[in-house]
């Protein structure tokens, strides 16, 4: 224990302060042994009251710094239970004695689980409102309404009150909610009285002026201290202000500023946003003046950032005073010394320079660095750059149990019901690390990825798991995958029976799916599931019980909104690592940033909206009604953010760090940074140095390569002997315009994959519509029937076969094909005066002499119909639009230009020798108008566009017979595919420089 004392003159006045420069619970700690530890029974017997829990560990940790570990009898430390609303709302605190008195709180009734009061309150809502919104919305807004239960219990105000408001003087949309809040203060104080229970704000003040009353009545024995509060909540400020008139009772007050003239002091009073407005409004209550407040001092401490309190209590002071920096003088040398700003590209730039510099600390043995910030996306961003380094922090404010991988997994598993199996949502519970139904990782993979690759890419199944099953029992899979799909079908129906319901009992459906979860993570390694284990699994099987115990006041569910009430439920509800973090390295929030230090403190979202945060817009009151209602105007929380920065700022070293621009947009700095840039900048000065560059510099090279390459277009060259000898006349079209897919795909023998539950393919739309078509003309070459439409749906019916099962190809396939059947009926009436149909569906190869071997093209016409004088046309059916004129004659797109020469060479066979004098596309798009038939060619006969098709062919493959010939990407920027299933595999994006057009 250090022999150095901090302490006033005997005990001192009963209200003293610790300055903002000093460590306050380090300071204190000090205080504390100088004063009572000369005897191990006198600080036991001391009593200190502390802001929050986290505050009393705290000051824990400080009694063992100071002792270096000895033994000590500490005193006994009870949370005032003196935080935010948020806090109130996020921390299981809030509904515990916070003076740990139980004697004190015998007659008061026990506070209400919060997510009950979430659920009751959701309901009642629910009733309110009709089927104007749904129980998720409802559940949503309770926790709002629950916020605003928690304020006005915390001012001791009263719903009642609310009707001493008039309506008439707000607009009609406020008038409407304030009927509605007088509505709910006639019925939920009956409802809690049924539940026996009362609000965990009320219960919290209630324990508060019940010991302030009780000690009022007999002043205890025992010393009492009362530290680090500035009384925001009145029941506190009334504690207080009783303990700071007991004999034994001391206050130690935080960051008083001492450096503010009395004309700003009087005025902070009426600015709610400035960081000592709770402390003056305190000290008035009290009765006290500044002067009246000695601070527990140390010169050692105070030497090293001497200046600096009076700098930044210059800056910020009350907006009326400003003109007084007029007379600012220049900060004493010193002020700023180890002070730096970093302003940031983005946020994943900032998390990055602030990792840098928190490992940087971890260069000296026993330095130690903090992050402070409200912002929860920067922490994890900090949080996960750390990890670069192996590097486990302390996040206080914890993670949210929505965000944790059990929670994700009871997310992912209740929304794949909610949405009846549909591809995604059951792919994304599945998939999930989790999953694995007793069975090896590997082997459960296995079987998803074959359910994926062979049921849920390409159309979407019918809904449900039946959907799934009456694919998979039409598909050829192996016995051991019919058999793990029957047990899983057999653990997801008792919840997909109850999801599919339209109202159900709410404990049913959360027993259901909570079973089906746990049974789907069990790993087979024990009995238990993997779902609740580690701190997170064990959160998570917390969340649940309380869930169960407060199943009652849900009565049913519409399965469709559990979904989305399960993540409003979690939402909210922290998780703490306890274990294996790094002793030298935290993050923290702002409230553990007011009573604690470290070497260095960087201050992390220095931007408005952060620092401090956005008051947001309440939904339940407007300003004037709040201020009608006498409930504190936002402006406060702005003001308790305020001191935190004052507190932090005033640190022997600190950063702090902004992102200039989040998601491209540029953002405003914090305002207290504004200000004091803006006094810095009267004497030239800055808090950009030459450390905050480095940094920076740090950051910039963190992920630079070590060399930059340009990209280019690929031009792979393969040997000859690798190159296809053979090809299809409609892959010639492809290989003109884009030889890279040529390469890709029968060079490489790379695939596509369909899309996962997409609408089901133009060719496989192309296919079925083509069968159907080839069946109807087979069947009547010569005489339509007089029912060849029915005759043709039907035909269609059997062509399309189990796709009409398929919601996609049934709602919107099928009722094109109707009107194409009728088209075509048409056109074949009105054809087969002149034509004959000779061949469908033909096969025909030619042999091709070529530099590096025999090529053989080959081609399958889908129709040709020979003229009643004698000449041949080749029809090719497109369900999709035909090429343009002048794709056809300038040669990009020779299919049918290739099957005439075909013919012409006698590759169909002599049933088509005849010259080719036709070549015709038939459009079948389904829409309006459903059919049309075009000439392929304009200005060039037939036999013109089939010799130099077949020249510009033999050309081509004498070119790609030179191994020097690269298959390149778009070679030909004016005629591209629309449709490329390579493109990305070619990088476009990444050399073309510009958009897809180009």
């Amino acid at each position: 224990m250090t022999e150095t004392s901090i302490s006033t003159d005997a005990l001192g006045p009963n209200v003293s302060a610790i300055p903002p420069e000093l460590p306050f619970v380090d300071c204190l700690a000090r205080e504390l042994l100088a004063r009572h530890g000369g005897s191990l029974e006198e600080l036991g017997q001391v009593t200190i009251l502390t802001t929050t829990r986290r505050a009393a560990r705290a000051l824990q940790n400080a009694f063992l710094r100071e002792t270096g570990g000895s033994p000590l009898l500490l005193p006994r430390m009870r949370p005032l239970g003196d935080v935010d609303e948020d806090e109130l709302l996020l921390d299981g605190a809030a509904g515990v004695d916070p003076l740990g008195d139980g004697a004190a709180s015998l007659d008061i009734p026990p506070a209400i689980d919060p997510m009950r009061r979430q659920l009751l309150l959701a309901r009642m809502i629910e009733r309110r409102q009709g089927d104007k919104m749904d129980f998720a919305q409802c559940a949503a807004l309770a926790k709002e309404l629950a916020r605003l239960l928690d304020q006005i219990q915390t001012e001791g105000l009263d719903f009642k009150d609310l009707k001493a408001l008039v309506p008439e003087d707000y607009a009609e949309h406020w008038q409407i909610t304030l009927e509605f809040l007088t509505l709910i203060s006639d019925l939920w104080p009956d409802i809690l009285a049924a539940e026996g229970t009362i609000d965990p704000a009320r219960r919290r003040d209630m324990l508060i002026r019940t010991q302030t009353e009780e000690w009022r009545q007999t002043p205890p024995a025992g010393l009492i201290y009362a530290v680090g509060s500035t009384g925001s909540i009145p029941a506190t400020a009334e504690l207080l202000t009783l303990i700071a008139s007991l004999p034994n009772g001391r206050v130690i007050l935080p960051g008083l500023d001492r450096h503010l003239d009395e004309k700003s002091w009087d005025l902070v009073r009426q600015e709610p946003g400035h960081p000592q407005f709770g402390l003056a409004v305190l000290l008035d209550r009290m009765g006290l003046k500044r002067r009246d407040v000695p601070d527990l001092t140390d010169p050692a401490i105070q030497s090293c950032i001497v200046g600096r309190p009076a700098l930044l209590s210059d800056a910020l002071r009350p907006a009326e005073t400003t003109d007084l920096w007029q007379l600012s003088k220049a900060p004493v040398a010193g002020a700023l010394e180890n002070v730096r700003l970093i302003n940031c590209p983005g946020p994943q730039a900032e998390a990055q320079a602030i990792a840098l510099a928190m490992r940087q600390t971890l260069e000296e043995p026993t330095k130690t660095a903090v992050l402070i910030t409200p912002d929860r996306d920067l922490s994890r961003r900090v949080s996960t750059e750390l990890k670069r380094w192996d590097i486990d922090v302390d996040d206080s404010a914890g993670s949210s149990l929505d965000q944790s991988p059990p929670g994700v997994f009871l997310r992912l598993t209740a929304r794949m019901m909610a949405e009846k199996c549909a591809p995604i949502a059951f792919l994304a519970a599945l998939k999930h690390p989790y999953a694995s139904m007793g069975l090896p990782a590997d082997k459960f993979r296995r079987y998803i990825r074959m359910l994926e690759l062979n049921v849920l890419r390409g159309p979407r199944p019918a809904p449900g798991l039946s959907g799934i099953s009456d694919i998979i029992r039409t598909s050829d899979f192996p016995e051991e995958f019919l058999n793990w799909f029957s047990d899983f079908e057999t653990l997801a129906r008792p919840f997909e029976t109850l999801s599919g319901r339209k109202e159900v009992p709410f404990i049913d459906l959360f027993k259901a799916h909570v079973h089906f979860a746990e049974q789907l993570a069990n790993d087979g390694q024990s009995e238990a599931s993997g779902l609740w284990r580690g701190h997170f699994g064990e959160a998570a099987a917390g969340f649940v019980a309380e869930l169960l115990r407060s199943a009652d006041a849900m009565e049913t569910i519409t399965p469709g909104t559990w979904p989305d009430l399960l993540d409003s439920l979690m939402s909210g509800h922290m998780v703490r690592a306890r274990y294996g973090l790094h002793p030298r390295l935290q993050i923290w929030g702002p409230i553990e940033g007011r009573l604690q230090r470290a070497d260095l403190v960087i201050l992390g979202g220095m931007n408005d909206g952060i620092w401090p945060p956005d008051p947001g817009s309440d939904p339940w009151m407007s300003r004037p009604m709040r201020q009608d209602f006498q409930l504190p105007s936002p402006e406060k929380k702005i003001g308790l953010s305020a001191h935190d920065f004052q507190q932090a700022f005033c640190s022997k070293e600190v950063i702090l760090t902004r992102s200039e621009k989040v998601d491209g947009t540029p953002m405003v700095p914090s305002r207290w940074l504004l200000r004091l840039q803006t006094l810095l900048k009267k004497f030239d000065q800055s808090l950009v140095t030459q450390g905050s560059d480095q940094i920076l510099g740090w950051q910039m090279a963190l992920d630079r390569p070590d060399r930059y390459a340009p990209v280019s277009a690929p031009r792979p060259t393969p040997p000859v002997s690798s190159r296809p000898r053979r090809l299809s006349v409609t892959r010639i079209e492809k290989w003109l315009k884009d030889p890279y897919s040529i390469f890709a795909d029968a060079i490489l023998k790379l695939k596509p994959l369909d899309g996962i539950a997409e609408d089901p393919g133009a060719a496989d739309r192309g296919n079925f519509i083509h069968k159907a078509l080839e069946e109807f003309v087979k069947k009547y070459p010569d005489t339509l029937p007089p029912n060849a439409e029915e005759e043709l749906l039907e035909m269609g019916r059997d062509a399309f076969g189990q796709m009409l099962s398929y919601p996609a190809v049934w709602a919107f396939w099928w009722p094109r094909y109707e009107r194409i059947a009728e088209w075509f009926v048409s056109f074949e009436r009105t054809r087969r005066e002149n034509y004959k149909t000779v061949l469908l569906e033909k096969k025909g190869i030619l042999d091709i002499a070529a530099p590096g071997g025999t090529f053989v093209l080959s081609g399958t016409a889908d129709r040709m119909d020979r003229h009643k004088d004698g000449g041949i046309a080749i029809i090719d059916y497109k369900t999709g639009s035909p090429p343009s004129t002048k794709e056809v004659e300038s040669g990009l797109a020779p299919q049918l230009s290739l099957e005439a020469a075909m013919v012409e060479k006698g590759a169909f066979g002599r049933d088509v020798s005849h010259s080719v004098i036709e070549l015709l596309y038939i459009k079948l798009s389904g829409g309006n108008p459903a059919g049309e038939a075009r000439q392929a060619g304009k200005d060039l006969s037939v036999e013109t566009l089939a010799e130099e098709a077949f020249s510009g062919l033999q050309r081509l493959i004498a070119q790609f017979d030179k191994e020097a010939t690269p298959y390149l990407t778009k070679p030909r920027p004016a005629f591209v595919d629309k449709f490329n299933d390579y493109e990305h595999l070619a990088r476009v994006k990444e050399w073309s420089g510009g958009g897809q057009d180009e």
